[in-house]
């Protein structure tokens, strides 16, 4: 059909009757008519959107200036007639998805400095001084292998211990295992 429309199309453009073009391709009068008058429509499924063009740049706008900012909070700011469902749907659709943040440790000049005065001073220290050495700052090591989730601990029944027992705990564990297999 759609060959047929182009070709109708280019033969009535060369100046061409309608008897020649019903001739030429063999069709009635009233589909040559029709096949003039015809023009794409825009396809169209769904609902309409609740938001304009307008509307969801100053929302991608707003979450870009102010990352750690809500859906909710955006939606109230900006008077948005919409929920806060469709806030988040139109910062997908602009590839600002929701992201749990990275932790990392709160630190102030002073210490990096120190942390940057004990690497240079200590950079040339062998393997084994460095084995002979607990960490306790409460950061995460992995010794062997992928330690993902939450601590295992091996502990008595109805006993809680706090998380910062449980992580020294858990540490000084596997520094024993670590000392042990070497």
């Amino acid at each position: 059909m759609h060959l047929k429309r182009t070709l109708i199309k280019k033969l009535i453009g060369e100046g061409k009757t309608y008897k020649e073009v019903q001739k030429i391709i063999g069709c009635s009068a009233k589909m040559i008519s029709n096949a003039l008058k015809w023009r794409a429509k825009p396809e169209r499924r769904g609902r309409k959107r609740k938001t304009t063009i307008k509307m969801d740049r100053r929302i991608t706008r707003m979450a870009k200036a102010q990352p750690m900012i809500s859906s909710r909070m955006i939606k109230d700011s900006l008077e948005l007639p919409v929920s806060t469902v469709t806030v988040r749907r139109r910062l997908c659709e602009a590839n600002l998805f929701s992201r749990i943040p990275r932790k990392v440790p709160l630190l102030k000049k002073r210490h990096v400095q120190k942390r940057l005065q004990f690497a240079k001073e200590h950079i040339n220290w062998p393997k084994e001084k460095w084995r002979n050495i607990l960490w306790t700052d409460e950061s995460k090591i992995v010794l062997f292998g992928p330690c993902y989730g939450p601590l295992n601990i091996g502990q008595r029944q109805n006993i809680k211990l706090s998380p910062v027992k449980c992580y020294i705990y858990n540490l000084c564990r596997k520094f024993r295992k670590a000392q042990t297999r070497d």
